[in-house]
């Protein structure tokens, strides 16, 4: 029951148009002047920096890289290999399967051929439900480039470059509400060198 309201919420947010943010609308991504350096965080923590987002206001400008157990920022001279991957308003990602080297650094295209906003963002399942919770409380966050994940418009193609680490249940997902819980999510599996 719990999960068909959630599914509710976010689709009745979705055809209000509160997921579609336009000019001044809240920008969670990187700005220039701010430190793009991941900082570490302990997510157990009640006092997290996900926690300290949700409760302020705005969110203008700020700079944020989320920590993740499933690697982090990658740089463009360490890119192995491109993957292009496509998200649609069917709340699904099209790419070839992600079968990826623990360690390994990859380019993520990603084109929303949708009509709505999508995110397209690296972590393990249990980040993802973290993330997906402060995007309840946020709806209009966008994510910019150098962290774990983007948001991307419609239309619009978006890159991220990212650092593998192996970890337990690591996905790609949409955390736009009622995306991940209609399906918008790719199982990432690392393998051993």
């Amino acid at each position: 029951m719990k999960k068909i309201l959630t599914i509710a919420a976010g689709i009745a947010l979705i055809s209000s148009g509160t997921v579609n943010a336009g000019a001044g609308s809240a920008v969670h991504g990187h700005g220039a002047g701010h430190d793009t350096q991941a900082k570490p965080s302990n997510h157990m923590d009640s006092s997290s920096h996900h926690e300290q987002m949700m409760n302020s206001e705005g969110m203008e400008g700020h700079a944020h890289s989320m920590d993740s157990l499933a690697g982090k920022p990658g740089e463009e001279s360490s890119v192995s290999r491109t993957i292009i991957v496509t998200a649609d308003d069917s709340m699904r990602f099209t790419h070839e399967p992600f079968n990826i080297q623990d360690g390994e650094t990859i380019k993520f295209v990603v084109t929303n051929k949708g009509a709505i906003p999508h995110e397209f963002a690296i972590g393990t399942k249990d980040e993802h439900m973290e993330h997906g919770q402060m995007m309840m409380a946020n709806p209009t966050m966008h994510h910019g480039p150098g962290g774990n994940a983007i948001t991307v418009q419609p239309g619009e193609t978006e890159t991220l470059i990212w650092t593998f680490e192996n970890a337990w249940q690591i996905e790609a997902a949409c955390n736009i509400p009622g995306h991940y819980q209609a399906g918008m999510h790719s199982s990432v599996n690392i393998e051993d060198e």
